[in-house]
């Protein structure tokens, strides 16, 4: 028995084809794909089994006589329609009146607004019998889920931020996270003088360089350097000045950096926030949401899951970030926190990312997916060096150690900058370190779409570690 049942075209078949394939994995579905023999056989009788449809409504569906027919047979029969609009063609009377969902040119997008509303008007119908699965991509298929953004910053990095970019630019890395603090002119170095405005010129460029390139633009709100170099100063009209200054895909909202411990005042204060910096940008805001700080250290995290469920519903956004670091003292806490916290966020009817900042460790990074996060940002790109053989991280001044990992890398870029004279020793070891996390996101997507990140975390952890992992935390892979 079908919980949906799919009107469409033939024209539209594709968009009916991906619809089908994504709403099937959480509900049973129907289209004529499945009939077998006489059409008007079978119309009737399996729409009467579903307890919904879904109407692809297009200029060519809507004067259809074989579609106005269908949906006259479910109007007879009381079924809830839901208008699935894909061109700006109205929907034929009466459905014309109908709550409908646009989903225009859907190439199967699940952070699309459109796809949240028809997933939530089929939930209100007929329960889910499956919790979201985590989708392939976002964001227009820009952002490869999980995603492992490199962060820039001018807070004690190996490299500055032009540099950095620069870099970044160089190996085409997809999703880069810079922040906001850097882009304002009164905090560059020596700010005011002619030396501050070459600097500001280098990002700009460097800047343009990396959007040619193709990459992801994330932009921070700033408040992790504020917060480092104790400036009180760093406001949002700031943050909005230096948003306008610097081009970006994506934002971070300016969190509120100690919420309430009342759950509600935590919620208004957020929303609020992220509804004011909507109005800084066009581009979608990722919600920062911070826990709220215990009297004796720490976090309080018993009421977070609900708090962040409550915001992803409100909000809907992209992706929804939390510090790592604000989830418990150690990686096991931490994982521990995301599994209930992906548990709590399950319970929506559409998919909710989870972006964790400050996490590059690899091994966080591969344990926190299998926990259920779904992107990363760190800054030990340009802070340290990693062994691709051990998985560790080392001193930056250790990369003498791993030119050799290097020199046999499959990315060309890689092997010629080892070998050039032109690039200095910082220069090098970033595209060393950008090399294996881009290969690193490689692994983790496709351990995710064949379902086997125990195998991948067992690979970087090894037995032992894994072992005593999976003993203290007995769900994580189930």
């Amino acid at each position: 028995m079908a919980d949906i049942y799919i009107v469409y075209t033939a024209v539209d078949r594709e968009v009916a084809r991906r619809l089908h394939d994504v709403l099937t994995t959480r509900w049973a579905v129907w289209w004529d794909e499945q009939l077998v023999g006489s059409y008007p056989q079978y119309i009737e009788a399996e729409m009467r089994k579903a307890s919904c449809v879904v109407y692809v409504n297009s200029e060519t569906a809507r004067d259809k006589d074989t579609i106005v027919g269908e949906l006259e047979i479910a109007r007879k029969q009381k079924k809830p329609i839901i208008p699935v609009l894909i061109d700006d063609t109205e929907a034929p009377y009466p459905l014309g009146t109908y709550s409908a969902v646009t989903l225009g040119a859907w190439t199967g997008d699940q952070s699309l607004e459109g796809w949240k509303q028809l997933v939530i008007k089929i939930s209100e119908v007929v329960a889910p019998r499956e919790k979201p699965p985590r989708p392939d991509t976002i964001l227009e298929d820009r952002l490869r889920l999980p995603g492992l953004f490199m962060s820039v910053s001018s807070h004690e990095t190996q490299l500055s931020p032009e540099d950095a970019i620069s870099v970044a630019a160089a190996f085409r890395y997809p999703n880069v996270l810079l922040s906001a603090y850097d882009w304002d002119p009164g905090r560059l170095p020596g700010a005011g003088t002619s030396a501050a405005e070459q600097i500001a010129d280098h990002r700009a460029a460097a800047l343009d360089a990396l959007r040619k390139a193709g990459s992801l633009i994330l932009m921070d709100s700033g408040n992790y350097e504020a917060s480092r170099r104790g400036d009180a100063q760093w406001t949002p009209k700031l943050f909005a000045a230096a948003l306008a200054r610097a081009p970006h895909d994506l934002a971070c909202s300016f969190d509120v950096m100690n919420p309430s411990r009342d759950p509600k005042a935590a919620f208004d204060e957020i929303v609020a926030g992220v509804h004011r910096d909507r109005a800084f940008t066009s581009a979608p805001i990722v919600p920062i949401v911070h826990a709220p700080r215990l009297d004796a250290g720490g976090h309080d995290l018993e009421h977070f899951p609900i708090l962040l469920r409550d915001l992803a519903s409100e909000l809907r956004p992209p992706l929804l970030a939390i510090p790592e670091r604000e989830l418990g003292p150690g990686l096991i806490c931490r994982i521990k926190a995301t599994m209930r916290i992906r548990a709590e966020l399950d319970a929506l009817p559409f998919y909710q990312p989870v972006h964790l900042l400050g996490t590059g460790n690899p091994w966080s990074i591969v344990t926190l997916t299998a926990a259920g996060a779904d992107s990363f940002d760190g800054l030990e790109w340009c802070r340290v060096v990693v062994d691709r053989a051990s998985h560790r991280l080392n001193h930056f001044q250790h990369f003498d150690f791993f030119i050799d990992q290097s020199m046999n890398s499959p990315y060309e870029v890689t092997q010629a900058a080892v070998r050039s004279d032109d690039i200095h020793f910082a220069g090098k070891t970033a595209i060393h370190n950008l090399d294996y996390y881009a290969e690193i996101a490689a692994l983790l997507q496709d351990a995710c779409r064949r379902k086997a990140l125990e195998a991948l975390v067992t690979s970087l952890l090894h037995q032992a570690n894994t072992r005593q992992l999976t003993q203290a935390v007995p769900d994580l892979f189930k």
